[in-house]
């Protein structure tokens, strides 16, 4: 009888072959040597201490701050306040220069105001912190810095207790009584990381997979919850899921099912680690779209595991989600060359290398906005980079319909410094022009109309509004056409080509107009004039934009039910009956009929409502 992990039995528990063993050898020389992504001793001893100088400073300023509420020097001391670190860190996937995520716990008598306006100068007083950036509207209000070269991340959770004890443990849900919502979300950070450590049948393989997962997204550039794509939860999630389905694969099989199934997978079927709690006593929100209708709208949820459980891809969009499907399908047909049992070591290394090659984002589109943001020292950057940066979904959302019509927006989720100006940075997104559509308000007007000027009006209007924006906060947005990009945006040599205009034959046709609202004021929401645009591309008759056009779901299938059938019938797919498993491409043998996984998957997906309703699906097909 298999053993079960997570809401399903797994799809294969066979063991290695010496293939995927050789594989995985590959895999982990790559991790380790080209992309040094083991700290060393020395590094992971600098964290502790500068952890401990930490811990130091919160209890100097917890002691502060409870005189000032008007305790007495004994009890101040015994209020207390402590530290927890959780993400990457915590879960033992961290890099040389990855940041720590950190929790602070405090008693109810210390605020958040407490936290970012006495707290924070007591950091800014530290010769050994840099670039302090506090976002205090942020949906999880974090303080961001440099401690003597340690990036921390540093949010709060004030609980409804009057003191902080000594054997406080994370995983008592009743600590979560009477939590604000930032406070929650806040202390469910530590418990979700410690909770995917215990759902997953080998820490090891899962902390290997997650290592590649984390930089193959980095480099595709689909690293990002601020963005609409995946943040760090996510990403482990998805990994812990897969190393539950196959709990005895290596870590190079495990990442070739990786992108296997979640190519494969149906959004909005939710991902989840394990059942969803509910607790009477509390009564606390989780994620439901049987109770809560809204959640019913989510693109690819993925459940987090600890209670309440939540979304943690609220954030996703249509756009994100169209391009993350594509790096699952690209991810899948790159590690399908590692079935060759004739590759040498330096050609599965290259394999690997191949799954981490940059995005093309500065080579894949026509157009571009541009979003430049300048200040006149470090810490304001910081503090201004982080504000427009946690805007930036916002406008991403307005470049899409029902806001903007005829336009697909694709987020970089990076910000470019610039070689030779100081403090001065930019962000892009990518911008294909459906000629087929446009602003039809006027069928008479001579002139097709492609507005963004609503959404950039919007996103100046709410980053004019916030309380951090100053006068030496400065700003500029711009439509580039690709063969315009400044040169410090490219990695290599290749550029993108101006396309050449085609001669117009001699009818009247529709100009095209692109609006990006610069003629409207700053922070006002108002109709910008209409501007020009010379490039030939957002044209009707010179076009060779492709639409982006809606997923064909009868095409999808059938692509798909010819791939799985091409990969049962390849060579080492198929297992003698009456015999047990030997490899993990033939996992399943039902009613005389060999059902590999892919098939599982397929199966699995066919009705998607929940991934309970899914994985009741997969339990049928495996008997």
């Amino acid at each position: 009888m298999k053993r079960r992990y997570g809401t399903t039995d797994p799809i294969s528990t066979a063991k290695p072959t010496p293939l995927h063993l050789k594989n995985t050898e590959a895999l982990v020389d790559v991790l380790k040597n080209t992309l040094n992504l083991y700290e060393d001793q020395d590094r992971s001893q600098k964290r502790e201490e500068v952890l401990g100088r930490l811990n130091d400073i919160v209890q100097r300023w917890s002691y502060q701050v409870s005189l000032d509420a008007g305790f007495s020097e004994g009890m101040a001391m015994e209020q207390g306040a402590k530290i927890f670190t959780f993400g990457s860190y915590r879960l033992g996937v961290h890099g040389p220069g990855s940041d720590i995520d950190t929790l602070c716990v405090v008693p109810k008598h210390i605020t958040r105001d407490d936290f970012f306006h006495k707290l924070v100068p007591m950091l800014r007083e530290e010769s050994d912190v840099r670039e302090l950036a506090p976002v205090e509207d942020a949906f999880v209000p974090v303080i961001k810095f440099t401690f003597d070269t340690v990036d921390i991340d540093l949010v709060l959770s004030q609980l409804a207790i009057s003191v902080i004890p000594d054997e406080f443990d994370l995983h008592d849900a009743n600590y979560l009584r009477n939590l604000d919502h930032k406070s929650q979300k806040s202390l469910n950070g530590c418990r979700d990381t410690d909770s995917i450590l215990k759902l997953v049948p080998n820490i090891e393989s899962f902390r290997t997979v997650l290592r590649f997962i984390k930089v193959w997204a980095k480099k595709r550039a689909v690293y990002s919850n601020v963005f609409g794509f995946l943040g760090g939860i996510s990403w482990a999630l998805l990994s812990a899921r897969v190393c539950q389905l196959y709990p005895n694969a290596s870590a190079s099989h495990l990442l070739s099912r990786f992108f296997i199934f979640y190519d494969f997978w149906r959004w909005p079927a939710a991902i989840m680690l394990t059942s969803i709690e509910k607790n009477p006593s509390l009564n606390l929100e989780v994620w439901d779209p049987t109770m809560n209708h809204k959640q019913r709208h989510d693109l690819a949820p993925i459940i987090t595991p600890a209670y309440p459980s939540m979304n943690s891809t609220y954030n996703i969009n249509h756009s994100t989600l169209r391009v993350l499907k594509k790096e699952f399908k690209r991810g899948c047909s790159i590690l399908k060359n590692l079935d060759n049992p004739n590759n040498s070591s330096e050609d599965i290394k290259n394999i690997w290398l191949k799954m981490i090659e940059d995005s093309e984002f500065f080579l894949e589109h026509q157009h571009y906005l541009k979003i430049s943001v300048e200040a006149p020292d470090e810490d304001t950057h910081k503090l201004w980079v982080g504000l427009v940066e946690s805007r930036m979904r916002q406008l991403v959302m307005r470049l899409q319909p029902p806001f903007t019509v005829g336009v697909t927006v694709t987020p970089y989720p990076y910000h470019i410094k610039h070689p030779e100006q100081p403090y001065t940075e930019s962000f892009f997104l990518g911008l294909e022009f459906d000629l087929q559509h446009g602003d039809k308000k006027d069928p008479n007007a001579k002139k097709k109309q492609f507005n963004l000027g609503d959404a950039i009006a919007f996103f100046t209007y709410k980053i004019e509004k916030n309380p951090i924006k100053t006068e030496v906060m400065k700003y500029d947005i711009s439509h580039i056409k690709a063969h315009k990009l400044p040169e410090w945006v490219f990695k290599d040599d290749r550029r993108p080509v101006k396309k050449k205009r085609k001669k117009k034959r001699k009818r009247s046709a529709p100009e095209d107009t692109l609006t990006t609202g610069k003629d409207a004021k700053e922070g006002q929401d108002v109709k910008p004039a209409a501007v020009k645009t010379e490039d030939p591309a957002v044209k009707t008759e010179d076009s060779k934009v492709a639409p982006t056009a809606a997923v064909d779901k009868s095409k999808t299938e059938q692509e798909a039910a010819t791939k799985l059938k091409m990969e049962q019938e390849a060579p080492g797919s198929a297992v003698k009956l009456g015999e047990k498993e030997t490899t993990e491409g033939a996992d399943v043998v039902k009613n005389g009929k060999i059902v590999n996984d892919e098939v599982v998957i397929q199966k699995l997906l066919k009705k998607p409502k929940t991934e309970l309703n899914v994985e009741k699906k997969l339990q049928q097909a495996q008997g």
